[in-house]
This record gives C-alpha cells, sequence and structure tokens, in this order.
C-alpha cells in the first residue's frame, strides 16, 4: 500500500473538514502545511480559495515543495465554479511542471471541487470527498 498524506490550507474550515474526511478513508491525520513536506507516495493538497487562488501556505508549498515521482490529488471548495476549477487547474500545471502526477481528476476538473456558499459543508459534500479519495487509495 502506498503511503499517504493529506496536507490543507483553510481559513473559515470548509475544506479542514474535508481535508479530515480524506485523511479518514486513507487512515492518516491531516498534516500541516507549515511543516516540510512529508515523505509520501500520494499527496491530497487542498486549498480554500482566496481571491483568486489557493492561500499563502499552499502557495509557498507548491513553490518551494519537491514533488518529482509523487501522485498528487488536488482539491478544494470554492463559492463559484469557474473560479475554483482554475485554481485547481492552475495547481496542477505548476506541480507538473515540478514532476507531479495529478491523480483523482473529476470530468473536466483537476481534482475535487465542492461549490459551497454556506460556512460548513453537507454531509452529502464530505461523503464526496471520501468516496472520491477512497477511488485513489484503493480503500
Amino acid at each position: 500500500m502506498e503511503t499517504v498524506a493529506v496536507l490543507v490550507d483553510s481559513r473559515a474550515g470548509r475544506t479542514r473538514s474535508a481535508a479530515v474526511a480524506i485523511a479518514e478513508v486513507s487512515g492518516v491525520s491531516v498534516g500541516d502545511i507549515k511543516k516540510p513536506l512529508p515523505d509520501a507516495e500520494i499527496l491530497f493538497l487542498g486549498s480554500g480559495m482566496y481571491g483568486t487562488g489557493p492561500g499563502d501556505y499552499m502557495n509557498r508549498l507548491l513553490e518551494e515543495g519537491t514533488f518529482t515521482g509523487r501522485k498528487v490529488a488536488l482539491f478544494a471548495t470554492a463559492t463559484y465554479p469557474r473560479d475554483g476549477e482554475k485554481m485547481l487547474g492552475n495547481m496542477a500545471e505548476t506541480l507538473e511542471k515540478k514532476g507531479a502526477t495529478i491523480v483523482g481528476n473529476t470530468g473536466s476538473v483537476r481534482g475535487k471541487l465542492i461549490i459551497s456558499r454556506y460556512l460548513r459543508l453537507h454531509p452529502e459534500d464530505l461523503e464526496e470527498f471520501r468516496n472520491w479519495a477512497r477511488e485513489i487509495v484503493g480503500n
């Protein structure tokens, strides 16, 4: 079984709740995005949408992290679909340039995106994240 890490940049907690759901399915805890990148074969990287892109800690991780040979599954929550899709697409391009293989695409989206205009994700949204993670880790 491949090793897994889940990292998230979340301010209001919506994307963090998705990260917790993904981590539960993967048998790990949510890691600290402020620390060095863990040595894992599959990385779940998530961020809320802040302005037109991911959070500052995620941007730093994308810039400084080593991703060669790793599988990366991107996830996000956003208020507007197009903005979220564009953000995930930009993150995927950055990671591919650094040698990552992007996994877990859903349709035309480069990862898993849930649109939410509420303070918390609904249980069915969290279940979507769990099911998506199960497909990636094989649980």
